[in-house]
């Protein structure tokens, strides 16, 4: 398992950082605390030493769950992402947010403090970020990162304080922000940690095209589930089931791998539910995509994602 510094800040994350969306049990379905406790625990075993998480995530159950997971462990050998909520961007809740996922993970520092989305109540991101520079300096975070931000509110941000890390959306079926974010992000020495690498399991290949998701399920009403895209996703998954069988792998290892292959991004984020579910996914770290096959897999991935509707995000129409 390969590691990479993020910027200027010493922290090294894993080539795949471990998702634990999922595991909080609110979007997704099927979640069992057990399995997740055990499939973190895996995910480390097999040298994944980042663990993704926020607040958000089962209304911090997903925070409670990998505090548990980690218990006993050195703490030096895990690096734990969280999130300042979109709600609590004000400069009097910055804070109180971060000591409360501080509580919810048992530990005494954050290393990457993402703000989980943009403002849309109008809070300054000068006092949001001054808020987090703080945290930085007293040693409660070690980097902060964006989520969801365009490159406009990734500028305008660091006028106020440094950026290690962005989050953003991005898989074969999802790539709004190619010449855009993680162009700026390269070219500035930005670390990224994509997530939703799988399309929320479309990249699997495991559905078929009469899939129904249950309404509690978050997918019933996220954008690439909803027809005519569901159905066309599934055409572009079909069209590179060739490549996943020429390598010997999977279609989820074959979508992980082009991520981490893609030069603008530092670590896919991967969920997991279960300990098979993570074995599955270090095996994308054991093979390479040639060039040749990389370029035909990312033309057959725009062709699809340039025809998309502008929507407002991945989660919503």
């Amino acid at each position: 398992m390969k590691h990479y510094t993020l910027r200027n800040s010493g922290v090294q994350i894993s080539e795949e950082v471990f998702g634990c969306w999922a595991i909080g049990g609110t979007y997704f379905t099927g979640a069992e605390d057990a399995m997740s406790i055990a499939a973190i625990r895996s995910a480390i075993d097999h040298g994944i030493n980042t663990l993704d998480t926020a607040p958000a995530y089962g209304h911090g159950h997903s925070e409670n769950l990998v505090a548990e997971a980690i218990r006993g462990m050195d703490r030096s050998d895990v690096v734990i992402s969280t999130k300042l909520p979109r709600s609590l961007l004000a400069r009097e809740n910055v804070r109180p947010s971060c000591e409360k996922s501080l509580r919810d993970l048992s530990t005494d520092y954050i290393d990457i403090y993402f703000i989980h989305w943009p403002s849309d109540k109008g809070d300054p991101i000068a006092e949001t970020m001054e808020e987090l520079m703080k945290l930085k300096d007293c040693g409660k975070i070690r980097c902060i990162g964006l989520s969801n931000f365009s490159t406009a509110q990734i500028i305008e941000a660091e006028k106020y304080g440094e950026v290690d890390v962005l989050q953003p959306c991005w898989s074969l079926l999802w790539r709004y922000q190619d010449d855009d974010s993680l162009r700026y992000a390269k070219e500035h020495g930005i670390g990224v940690i994509n997530y939703s690498p799988l399309a929320q399991g479309i990249l699997t290949g495991k559905f078929a095209k009469n899939r129904v998701f249950d309404v509690n399920d978050g997918r019933s009403h996220a954008s690439l589930f909803q027809q005519p895209y569901f159905n066309r996703a599934l055409d572009l998954v079909d069209a590179l089931r060739p490549y996943a069988e020429k390598y010997g792998v999977t279609m989820a290892q074959l979508s992980i791998r082009m991520c981490m292959q893609n030069p603008a991004i530092t670590a896919p984020i991967v969920g997991a539910k279960s300990d098979t579910q993570v074995l599955d996914n270090v095996k994308a770290c054991d093979f390479e995509i040639s060039a040749e096959d990389y370029k035909a897999i990312d033309a057959l991935s725009k062709e699809f994602t340039d025809t998309l509707p502008a929507f407002k995000n991945f989660f919503w129409q």
